[in-house]
């Protein structure tokens, strides 16, 4: 039975080193990343930007997201795949579904995929895959924040933040990650992306408030609220800015560190 496909972005990836044997004698290893994600099979849509090999022969490819780059490798049992690869001319949007090749012999080498399945796509598929990947990475980074301060206790969050020694600005990290990706996102019919000083596009300020009156009474991680302004075309810098005026003007507060409310 083939697993669940999971999202992620190939910037959380390039940190994944910890494969952990799952599943029983005989069962399947998995990779666990430092968001807590047990993966053993993911969905990537991404420019396919080099390929190289012959249809039939190994093949090595690399696919980009806007956070960084996955390596792929298809060898003479994935003939139909390779052949696929090797059809498209770079630069394309492909879509695949993979396997991690898990660094089991060397754990600090690069993880690399089996792809199973590449299909052409356009630019949407590309931009609706970012905004599933991002909504995903965030998911699991509230999850994280919460075993960070004992709010919660899950097996996999406790062994990931402990191997990869996790710390509020690792997360932070890993959000400005996301909301690099998002503000890749082209902007949708009659929008237009904000660019940094630019007037007449949407008050950064006004959009955080809006947001945070839509959950009056929750603590919104700071991951989160960038997330959102990032759908909306605003960076993480501007962002951040517009978050520290409404804190020092008293518009919302800081329950804790790292979340807002409305005031």
């Amino acid at each position: 039975m083939n697993e669940r496909v999971a999202y992620l972005f190939a910037g959380e990836l390039d940190r994944s080193e910890l494969v952990e044997a799952t599943g029983g004698e005989g069962g399947l290893p998995s990779l666990l990343t430092p968001t807590g994600l047990s993966l053993r099979r993911l969905t990537v849509v991404g420019a396919l930007t080099e390929v190289e090999g012959k249809a039939g022969e190994y093949v090595h490819a690399r696919v980009a997201d806007p956070t960084g780059v996955f390596t792929l490798r298809s060898g003479r049992n994935n003939a139909a795949v390779s052949g696929t690869l090797t059809g498209i001319e770079p630069p394309a949007f492909v879509s695949l579904t993979a396997y991690p090749i898990l660094p089991a012999r060397n754990p600090a080498s690069r993880v690399a995929l089996l792809p199973e399945a590449v299909a052409l796509v356009d630019r949407a598929a590309r931009d609706t895959w970012v905004i599933a990947t991002a909504d995903a990475t965030l998911a699991r980074l509230e999850a994280m924040n919460k075993a960070l301060s004992g709010e919660e206790h899950e097996q996999a969050l406790d062994r990931a933040r402990e191997f990869y020694r996790i710390t509020p600005p690792i997360l932070s990290e890993l959000a400005d990650m996301v909301a690099t990706a998002l503000a890749s996102v082209a902007p949708g019919p009659g929008e237009e992306r904000r660019q940094e000083g630019e007037p007449g596009g949407p008050d950064p300020k006004e959009l955080v408030l809006a947001f945070l009156a839509a959950r009056p009474k929750d603590a919104v991680s700071l991951e989160t609220v960038l997330a959102e302004l990032g759908r909306r075309g605003i960076g993480a810098e501007a962002g951040t800015r517009a978050v520290n005026e409404l804190l020092a003007e008293g518009e919302c507060y800081a329950p804790k560190k790292g979340s807002v409310r409305l005031a």
